[in-house]
């Protein structure tokens, strides 16, 4: 098989192999294998989203029989197109092997599954190389337990299951040296499992080794023969119809959904100064990582380094590998890397795409260029916005050369007595400064107890009948509060209890759209503003009676059940928040130490029976800006007493207005504009309705406006100023009644 002898001797072989890695990972993630069914690495937000995804693959293509990559469930009712996420299809089925536990013990096995089957198969490829097991063995232990593999599996299902990767590599190896269609057919089934246990960027990464070797090799004068013929390119053509064929019930459903404004939201989402912040800095490479227990002492006087996400920062080598490494690289040079500069090429390559545009050193950035200026250009591939994540590949090739350097120094040795302590001396060298050992009760917290208890109210409402949605306060997440980073995502985890669609989500590349579903619901916003101290306030410039806002879109949102997670709140934000939602739901139907749920039942008789107002908006940033339309003067030392507090509008800016019934209502508010004297045109339903003439001091203006049943639109539109500035309306008390 692959190459390798297939007889028992040799199965017997790599079964000792993986269970050595398997010890391995059962010491380094200890903590985890003693509650396996109940503490997941990880902290919250990718990790819910993980579990959530081993759910949503097999619910989503065994019993709604649809593409895992558009998903209804979430952001109800716009959905969720998932093309561009970290989906790991694959891993959601195989996972299906251990979700009759739970889903917390599916995701430590994938974890475990992760580490084992990235040591063995590196260690076949070291081994191909080198054909020296202790080398080979310590090769595979380099890629699989690489501090960058370690920090990117706490919560990164994608990232967990990399084992792929070294076992292309192999086979396109074999399929390039042997001629052997059964390569050819092996290289695209390791492909399409990289790909989609992985994610599209193991499958970006993959196309780019790809693309490396047959390059070096069609320059190098030693290997153009063997891919600059006929039946390499009927090989490698054979490899690809493998790929689309059994990749096919995957590449159909991303391919589907993918759309213009799909790819923009993640090309807006992939500029260089973002590529920036998540791409390691060269100390990065020599600090050891924040997370290793017995090391990460060190890392604390680079704190500057690791900012502002120490997972995409930590590319640590390890001075072990280093040097192994560099007695490699010393020997081969007198060859000019005759037989190695396959892996010398893709090494160097990728190394300098994981420095992203620029070069950074101790946390400043330089004027040096990086690789990824160029790969950036490339259309459809910036979906991969994480220059570190590049690290993934330079680990592989270090893990080979370093186990050409032990072979190196294992024959410099072959008379020494000393010789057969050495693989043993850097085995251990190597553990120390890989190891992630949570040796204090502080790193335990910090990275082990993410709570996977769901609520059995949610079970009992996944068994009801009827097509109705679930809302889960807190929705918006809310990066200024106390714990920032569990509790986004958690109502992902508890919809795998509810199967029933939910308002709001999360995802990892969130559009507009999505996000302005769920701040158009005034609860959402308020719980928001709740978190950071605010009280139960709706930031805009309306001043009507907010439970009928909310009240209207729970009803169109078709809301069965609102709940909050009482530990995202403190105490005294639960007590406003839960009694303002038994005013207008009545008394909770459920509640625990970690959950209160109200029924919307009564919204029947209340909801959509009064006029109310309300701005389309997105928040972007707490308190500031919102879209289109408003955006609030909240700082005295840039506004004036009269701006102070007033929402400003560019042009052009709107209010909806929904009416039960057709009826002629009455609009109040106070406007200004802070750029001198406009005058502000106001459209209803696209026709003009009135002007105002607005000077820089607040003034009351009043209005009437004849409303159809339903949804109506209130544009404001400036015709100009004196100055001939960007026309700016600002607005404070807005509101809108029936006429009498």
């Amino acid at each position: 098989m692959l190459g390798i002898s297939v007889d028992r001797k040799a199965l017997k072989q790599y079964a000792l192999i993986a269970l050595a890695y398997l010890a391995i990972a059962l010491v380094f993630f200890w903590p985890m294998i003693i509650n396996i069914t109940s503490t997941v690495p990880g902290t919250g937000g990718d990790t819910f989203q993980s579990m959530w995804e081993l759910w949503w693959v097999p619910y989503s293509m065994l019993t709604l029989h649809s593409s895992p990559y558009f998903s209804h469930y979430l952001f109800y009712p716009i959905g969720a197109n998932l093309a561009t996420q970290t989906l790991a299809p694959i891993a959601g089925l195989v996972s299906l092997l251990f979700q009759p536990v739970n889903l917390a013990f599916a995701l430590n096995m994938m974890l475990l599954l992760g580490f084992v089957l990235a040591g063995l198969f590196t260690y076949m490829l070291a081994f191909h190389v080198t054909k020296h097991r202790a080398a080979s063995f310590i090769a595979g232990f380099i890629y699989a337990f690489s501090p960058i593999h370690t920090i990117q599996a706490f919560g990164h299902l994608q990232f967990t299951n990399i084992e792929f990767i070294p076992l292309f590599l192999l086979l396109l190896l074999y399929m390039i040296d042997e001629k052997k269609p059964m390569y050819a057919i092996y290289a695209g089934i390791s492909f399409v499992l990289l790909t989609f246990m992985g994610d599209i960027e193991q499958g970006l990464m993959a196309v780019l080794l790809t693309f490396f070797v047959l390059a070096y090799m069609a320059i190098d004068k030693n290997h153009r023969h063997k891919v600059l013929n006929k039946k390499f390119a009927v090989l490698f053509a054979e490899m690809l119809a493998v790929i689309l064929v059994l990749g096919s019930p995957f590449i159909s459903g991303i391919i589907s959904s993918l759309n213009k404004g799909v790819l923009s939201t993640i090309n807006s989402q992939a500029t260089t100064s973002y590529n920036e912040l998540y791409s390691p800095d060269l100390l990065s490479f020599f600090v050891p990582s924040a997370y290793n227990g017995l090391l990460s002492f060190i890392s604390g006087g680079f704190s500057s380094i690791f900012a502002p996400a120490s997972a995409e920062r930590t590319t640590y080598i390890g001075y072990s590998v280093i040097f192994l490494v560099l007695v490699a690289l010393a020997h081969e040079y007198k060859t000019r890397f005759k037989d190695t500069g396959v892996y010398l090429v893709p090494l160097v390559l990728f190394l300098l795409l994981s420095i992203g545009p620029y070069l950074q050193i101790n946390g400043n950035p330089t004027q040096v260029p990086g690789l990824y200026q160029i790969y950036h250009l490339i259309p459809l591939v910036s979906v991969l916005r994480e220059p570190g994540r590049f690290d993934m590949m330079v680990e592989l090739f270090f893990a080979i050369f370093a186990a050409i350097g032990l072979v190196l120094l294992d024959g410099a040795l072959s008379t020494s007595s000393f010789k057969k302590y050495v693989p043993f001396l850097f085995f251990a060298l190597i553990m120390l400064e890989y190891n992630p050992w949570p040796v204090s009760q502080h790193m335990l917290n910090s990275m082990y107890t993410l709570n996977t208890t769901i609520p059995q109210a949610y079970y009992q409402i996944g068994k009801l009948s009827g097509n109705f949605s679930v809302l889960i306060l807190p929705t918006i997440p809310n990066y200024l509060s106390a714990t920032p980073e569990l509790y986004p995502g958690m109502a992902l985890y508890y919809q795998t209890a509810l199967k029933k669609p939910l308002v709001g989500g999360y995802v990892l590349r969130i559009n507009t759209t999505q996000a302005a579903s769920l701040v158009d619901v005034p609860l959402l916003a308020s719980a928001y503003y709740l978190q950071n101290g605010q009280g139960l306030v709706y930031g805009s410039p309306l001043q009507e009676n907010y439970t009928n806002t909310t009240e209207l879109f729970l009803a169109t949102y078709n809301v069965g059940f609102v709940s909050m997670i009482r530990q995202a709140f403190n105490q005294t934000e639960q007590e406003v928040l839960g009694s303002y939602l038994a005013g207008f739901l009545g008394p909770s139907v459920y509640q625990t130490n970690n959950t209160i749920i109200f029924s919307t039942s009564k919204l029947a008789d209340t909801a959509g029976k009064s006029l109310v107002a309300f701005t389309p908006v997105l928040l972007e940033n707490p308190n500031s800006v919102w879209q289109p339309g408003w955006v609030l003067c909240g700082s005295s030392s840039l506004c004036s007493k009269d701006f102070l507090n007033a929402w400003f509008g560019t042009n052009m800016a709107y209010v909806g207005l929904y009416s039960p019934n057709y009826t002629t209502a009455n609009i109040s508010m106070r406007a200004l504009s802070p750029l001198g004297a406009t005058q502000e045109y106001v459209y209803l339903n696209n026709q003009r309705l009135t002007a105002l003439n607005l000077t820089d001091s607040l003034q009351n203006f009043s209005f009437g406006a004849d409303l159809h049943k339903g949804l109506n639109y209130l544009l404001f539109f400036s015709g100009g100023n004196q100055n001939g500035t960007t026309p700016v309306i600002g607005i404070r008390n807005f509101t809108v009644q029936n006429r009498p």
